[in-house]
């Protein structure tokens, strides 16, 4: 009886993971048709929503259960503003000013182990104008980054530092509390350091 209950508590939670799933795979679903807007459109939504889970397997997305909407915000916030700023310096050297003709590939080891913030990641540095990720190592929990321009050392630390602080303003909006020590821990050894 104990372990019946327990199975459907496990049954539950899972459910529970993945509803955030099956939402964002719906309302993807209704944005794709437009301004077409019907039940019928809806209930097919839903209906694929589940069907993809259940024909192709995707391996469970554990959720932290935690979002600090204003760290949220200001991810946002530096997201557009990144966006900008770079899209400014990469149309600048189009025209040649500041432009580099070298590039590189760097490998950027990340603090998480949850694959939601490692992808999350991954997504808002590919946004950002002038670098792209071409890989993701899950097991290493590495980034592999093409970084456009590059002038030096200088440039390829810089890039490894933005990529270091997107995933930093992640785990503050949405990382699992243990994330969110070890990256205070981290943060408290670097201003000990300095000092």
């Amino acid at each position: 009886m104990a372990s019946r209950s327990r199975r459907r508590r496990a049954r539950a939670a899972a459910l529970r993971q993945q509803i955030p799933f099956l939402v964002s795979l719906v309302l993807l679903w209704v944005f794709l048709w437009g301004d077409d807007f019907s039940w019928t459109n809806l209930t097919v939504g839903v209906l694929v929503a589940v069907a993809i889970p259940a024909i192709f397997y995707m391996p469970p997305i554990e959720l932290s259960g935690r979002v600090n909407p204003l760290w949220l915000a200001y991810f946002v916030v530096r997201l557009l503003f990144d966006i900008a700023r770079s899209s400014l310096i990469v149309a600048a050297q189009a025209f040649g000013l500041g432009y580099s003709p070298h590039e590189a590939i760097i490998e950027v080891k990340m603090r998480t182990r949850s694959d939601l913030v490692l992808t999350a990641t991954a997504e808002a540095s590919t946004l950002v104008p002038g670098t792209l990720v071409l890989d993701v190592d899950r097991e290493k929990h590495a980034l592999f980054v093409h970084v456009f321009s590059v002038r030096g050392e200088r440039d390829i630390e810089k890039a490894r530092a933005h990529t270091l602080a997107t995933e930093a303003r992640i785990i503050r909006a949405v990382g699992s509390p243990a994330e969110m020590r070890a990256l205070r821990q981290e943060a408290q050894s670097q201003r000990g350091g300095t000092r």
